[in-house]
């Protein structure tokens, strides 16, 4: 009986060890980490929502930019919830509140905080931990948590990243809206541009032939001429009504056959200027002339329905300005929610009591067949 009994007592003591080492051990281990040495995480919430001033429209149309999804609502949160969680808005913070400062404190436990020299892509991951962002797929609302280990930074580090998320959806706005505005304005600039340029032309056909309008230029032609010619007859008129009781050496006759022969000589010069004589004719003046003012109309109307287009397209961009509207503030933490001790010291029971229960039945197993 002695003999059976020192028998059992190698796998009695291996039993024990196994309970002790490989269960008992590992939950007092992480009971007393969890109780004792964890640091305690205080826990800010906020919630924002991206809204459009065009309210017919679902929020934030970010199609200018190439960005692709079911639709414009999902498309622009997951555009802030990318941002929130990329390496720009954590240098943001790192600038603004000493973020990694933070989370490597020596305040906190070894395990909770980053190291110092750790590598960028490593802080990223537990600024991701710590930070992160969750869509609400029903209400469309993004739901912002940071993690810190004190309360009124956890806060601090919240406002930070609502007023750089309003600083990123401004930046959109201007993006968008210049891609728009870009197009129109550049066209304006070049309609106001051809338009300016053909007054000018015109101007300097006006200086080069002294004129200001060819039809008025033409009326005052013509009108002179059938005056001077109302002249001449009246003229021709006294002549031969004198010729029957003056000398033809009369003095009388000879001023009025002067003064006749001069307004001939005067009709046939405007007869010139209208015809042109041995330059250019008025009606070739008019119709260079008219060409050019053809062109000015052409390119006034023109002008005007590329600034029409413009105000049209600011009037578009203004209604599609986007706006954070937030729906929760962030929130001033009064108790610490993380780690969850209770949750991991009996998750690590289940896992210690796994493993004893592997091991167990693989050394019983082992033992049968020895």
């Amino acid at each position: 009986m002695i003999n059976d009994i020192k028998s059992k007592l190698p796998a009695l003591n291996l039993s024990l060890y196994l309970f002790l080492f490989v269960l008992i051990l590992p939950i007092a281990i992480v009971a007393i980490y969890q109780g004792l040495i964890a640091t305690d995480r205080y826990e800010s919430l906020a919630s924002v929502y991206i809204t459009e001033a065009k309210s017919e429209s679902s929020p934030l149309d970010l199609s200018m930019l190439g960005l692709t999804s079911s639709t414009a609502s999902d498309r622009d949160i997951m555009v802030l919830k990318s941002f929130i969680e990329s390496p720009t808005l954590l240098d943001k913070l790192n600038d603004d509140v000493g973020l990694l400062d933070h989370f490597a404190s020596s305040d906190a436990d070894y395990f909770s905080r980053l190291s110092a020299d750790t590598e960028r892509e490593y802080a990223l991951e537990y600024y991701n931990d710590m930070v992160t962002a969750t869509l609400d797929e029903e209400a469309k609302l993004l739901e912002i948590s940071v993690q810190t280990f004190d309360p009124a930074y956890s806060q601090k580090v919240l406002d930070r990243i609502l007023y750089h998320s309003q600083k990123f959806i401004d930046n959109l706005n201007e993006k968008v809206s210049r891609s728009q505005l870009l197009f129109f304005e550049g066209v304006v600039q070049q309609s106001e541009e051809e338009l300016m340029q053909e007054k000018k032309v015109l101007q300097d056909f006006q200086q080069k032939n002294k004129i200001f309008s060819t039809e008025i230029a033409s009326q005052t032609i013509a009108g002179t001429i059938s005056s001077l010619e109302q002249q001449l007859a009246a003229k021709q008129a006294q002549i031969t009504s004198r010729q029957g009781t003056l000398g033809e050496n009369s003095p009388t006759l000879i001023r009025l056959r002067a003064e006749s022969e001069a307004l001939k000589q005067q009709i046939e010069k405007e007869n010139e200027r209208l015809a042109g004589g041995s330059g250019r004719t008025l009606s070739e003046i008019d119709s260079e002339f008219r060409d050019i003012n053809l062109r000015i109309e052409y390119k006034t109307l023109r002008y005007k329905s590329h600034l029409e287009a413009l105000e049209a397209a600011q009037l578009e961009t203004a209604r599609r300005m986007r706006f954070l509207t937030i729906v929760s503030a962030p929130t001033m933490p009064e108790a610490s929610l993380f780690p969850r001790r209770g949750y991991n010291i009996l998750t690590g029971a289940i896992i210690a009591l796994m493993v004893y229960f592997m091991v167990s039945v693989s050394l019983a197993v082992m033992r049968e067949h020895a």
